[in-house]
């Protein structure tokens, strides 16, 4: 229980103060990364379901969106020798299509499945060169006796309701980015696999290279129905991903590739490498990294790993590699290593896209109207979902770890308290000095823009300035226990954000008549990537264990959970409210 605890305020520590990239401030994906270092089971079991839970929360997908109806279409089936394929087509949001080819060997089943994502190729899903086959790897495994369903990434090939650059500030906010819809297609491509009456539902593995590799140690992380996994050609200490789809906003605040891709363990994980790319160090720094972190989930048989000479890649060499993995582990077959590939002539592309020819299905939503119904979905999810849940997801928001359960710390009775001041409020900090307070100013860490302009994905390893505003207050209240905040402006409305991490004894924060029921506001003066779907300051005031007191609070100011008036708050009433909240007569 000591090192489990230990770890997860280490862990706290971290995201305070932030881990600047070794070219800057500020971190990169291409910075090099040490492994993670645990001792203990306890310890790494604490970490892992926390990264587990983090995935999901960087997508935007806590709590899951409904899963409403896949209605899924399955036409224009081909037999072949060895196997039958089809085109496919589901929602896995209302009007948000999954498109996608489906193959299957020839019988009834059930048969172990294996789920197929791709990388940035040109063909996408259908990319059929030396260096890399999504048709031969389906092929190749439907003939083997498994069911395949190979789909595209958004914005590839049939998925056209979107481009592959979909997003922005505002979706953000909300929860909704490029990355998670991905992860949230990937999740409802297992529901579709599970819905086939010829599947094994325990039998479900994922497989893909570069891009399709980081979806597949994602999914596998974040949904336990994935029984083994084999990404190629991607998990690195060196470099995280350069695609938009790789980087749900807040992701990769403290972590990596390594550490997230080592919380499949003990289901069985393949890692698969190459001389010519990122992971060409493969075998002697990232696979020894999950091994250990495997061995200490009591599973150091179940990972594994491979490297080939040639260049980034899903080549034959690797999918040989792959279907003797995925047949051991999901067929129960020996331990053979490779299984080698037939000779496979994949159907001409008109054969297997699924909208070639074809106008979308009528009741397809746009981006602006699947962004919309997103948002709204989300506040209805508010409204519903256990205040535990808001929580979490505000502290992943937040970039801050477990909860703790604490009250607020008191300062002794024999003096008064100190009182953080966090904002321009030169008449209230005289006033309470005045008054005999020690008066300590909350250091801000200075926000470079122009530097976190050129930082790729800047929003997945590293703070916004106001997330940063909220750490560094954070930090203030855990080095002054039992301190007074007040706080005005950006500052206050950090302030509540920061109330729900590390309790004050009494927060005032002077809100200037900010508005909660708009996005535009967020925007301008409070923007954490999903701020929004966490249920932001509402959910903060609800468990915030310090009391809180909000003044000049415009109308549209919701914070059930602490003290709010519109009117302003004079320095003569803030300085009151301290003295009755210190229990020490003033001057």
């Amino acid at each position: 229980m000591r090192a489990t605890i230990s770890a997860i305020a280490a862990f706290v520590l971290l995201t305070q103060a932030g881990v600047p990239g070794q070219g800057g401030q500020y971190r990169t994906l291409n910075d090099r990364f040490p492994g993670p270092a645990f001792t203990s089971r306890a310890e790494w079991d604490a970490r892992a379901a926390y990264l587990r839970e983090h995935v999901l929360a960087s997508a935007g997908l806590l709590p899951l969106p409904e899963r409403t109806p896949l209605s899924p279409v399955i036409f224009d089936e081909l037999t072949r020798e060895g196997y039958v394929v089809s085109k496919v087509y589901f929602e896995s949001l209302p009007g948000f299509f999954v498109t996608g080819n489906l193959y299957r060997p020839v019988g009834e089943g059930p048969f172990p499945a294996v789920l197929s994502a791709h990388g940035h190729w040109t063909y996408g899903r259908l990319e059929n060169s030396p260096l890399v086959s999504g048709p031969g790897r389906a092929i190749t495994l439907a003939r083997q006796g498994f069911v395949v369903f190979t789909y595209d990434m958004i914005g590839y090939n049939d998925s056209r309701q979107l481009t592959h650059t979909f997003g922005g500030p505002r979706e953000h906010l909300w929860g909704l980015s490029l990355a998670g819809l991905q992860l949230w297609n990937s999740i409802r491509s297992l529901d579709f696999l599970e819905s086939l009456p010829y599947v094994k539902r325990d039998a479900m593995g994922i497989t893909g290279e570069s891009g399709g590799g980081t979806q597949t140690f994602m999914l596998a992380a974040a949904d336990a129905r994935v029984a083994a996994a084999v990404p190629v050609n991607m998990i690195s200490l060196h470099m995280q991903g350069g695609c938009l789809c790789e980087n749900p906003p807040g992701l990769r605040l403290d972590t990596t590739n390594v550490e997230i891709a080592a919380t499949i363990a003990p289901r069985p994980l393949l890692m698969v490498s190459a001389t010519g790319d990122w992971t060409a160090e493969t075998l002697e720094l990232e696979y020894p990294a999950v091994r250990a972190l495997y061995a200490l989930a009591g599973a150091p048989d179940r990972v594994s790993a491979v490297r080939f000479t040639a260049e980034h890649n899903y080549n034959k060499d690797s999918r040989e590699a792959m279907y003797g993995w995925m047949a051991r582990w999901l067929k129960g077959a020996p331990s053979s290593g490779r299984v080698p590939e037939a000779s496979f002539s994949p159907d001409a592309l008109p054969a297997l896209l699924v909208f070639h020819g074809r106008p979308l299905p009528g009741r397809a939503v746009t981006a602006d109207a699947l962004t919309s119904s997103w948002i709204e979905s989300a506040k209805g999810q508010l409204a519903a979902a256990p205040l535990a849940v808001r929580a979490a997801a505000l502290r992943h928001a937040l970039g801050f770890g477990a909860a703790t359960t604490s009250r607020p710390p008191a300062a002794p009775r024999t003096r008064r308290p100190s009182v953080l001041v966090a904002g321009d409020m030169p008449d209230v900090e005289a006033a309470l000095r005045k008054s005999g307070y020690a008066v300590r100013p909350v250091a801000f860490t200075p926000f470079d823009q122009a530097a976190a302009d050129k930082v790729r994905h800047f929003e997945t390893y590293n703070r916004t300035a106001a997330s940063q505003r909220v750490a560094d207050i954070v930090a203030a209240l855990g080095a002054e226990p039992g301190a007074i905040l007040v706080a005005s402006g950006d500052a206050a409305l950090a302030g509540v954000l920061a109330s729900a991490i590390e309790p004050p004894r009494l927060a005032i924060l002077d809100v200037q008549a900010f508005d909660t029921s708009r996005d535009d506001g967020f925007l301008a003066h409070l923007y954490i990537p999903g701020l929004r779907r966490a249920g932001d300051v509402q959910t903060a005031s609800e468990i915030a264990r310090g009391r809180l007191v909000i003044h000049n609070a415009g109308p549209q100011f919701a914070a059930s959970g602490a003290r709010v008036q519109r009117a302003r708050l004079t320095p003569a009433e803030i300085v009151g409210i301290v003295r009755q909240s210190a229990g020490v007569r003033g001057r």
